[in-house]
């Protein structure tokens, strides 16, 4: 977490899912970047929508007075943001963690997680940068997501399972013990996996089978 206020980028109901968290850790967000020009100058509750991240006030507060989260709904773009931040800012989003998570001692906790409500992360596991666990997740002990991975609310992955990097796990679904799933892979909502799944590959249903 940061004791800077925080610019969100993106206005979409993932951004107001973190900027409840950063209020709740009582972080000051600063307000909200979008790159839809209509939606500059509007409020979010009590948040202004400030401009666009071609707005060089603002853009340029980012590293220096203020922190950022990359609050993008599609994977893509939201990483071609971070990297934009990393290389044109010379600083890496912070993390979006709900003082309700439970959060052990890790192997390694990165840059730019959102950790949602009521999420347990046991100890040995391995977090990458950017990773997403929806609310109310469980992580078991020794499990690996890799970087830029998205766990849905309500979903466990069982232990020293290995999620691969930009993997997408659906809300309510199980990686039972040792699974691995593959790069860019997606399991759909409420899954059971069994075995693993192999990269860019979709699986569903209980138990999870390839598509």
């Amino acid at each position: 977490m940061t004791s800077l206020p925080v610019i969100i980028i993106g206005v979409n109901p993932f951004a107001l899912e973190v900027a409840h968290i950063f209020q709740k850790n009582e972080v000051v967000v600063y307000g909200f970047l979008d790159d839809d020009i209509k939606k500059k100058d509007t409020m979010i509750g009590e948040i202004p929508v400030l401009g666009t991240t071609e707005d060089d006030a603002y853009w340029g507060l980012i590293g220096k007075s203020c922190s950022v989260y990359v609050a993008l709904e599609n994977p893509t773009e939201r990483k071609k943001m971070i990297e934009l931040i990393e290389e044109d800012r010379g600083t890496k989003p912070v993390h979006a963690i709900h003082p309700s998570a439970q959060i052990a001692d890790v192997k390694s906790l990165a840059y730019g997680l959102f950790i949602g409500a009521s999420s347990i992360i046991s100890p040995e596991s391995k977090l990458g940068d950017h990773v997403i666990i929806g609310a109310g997740s469980i992580v078991e002990t020794g499990a690996v997501i890799e970087s830029f991975v998205q766990i849905g609310a309500g979903s466990v992955i069982g232990k020293e399972a290995q999620i691969e990097k930009n993997a997408f796990v659906g809300i309510h679904s199980t990686i039972v013990g040792s699974v691995k799933i593959g790069k860019g892979a997606t399991v759909g909502a409420g899954s059971v996996v069994i075995e693993n799944i192999p990269a860019s590959k979709r699986a569903f249903g209980n138990p999870a089978k390839i598509l």
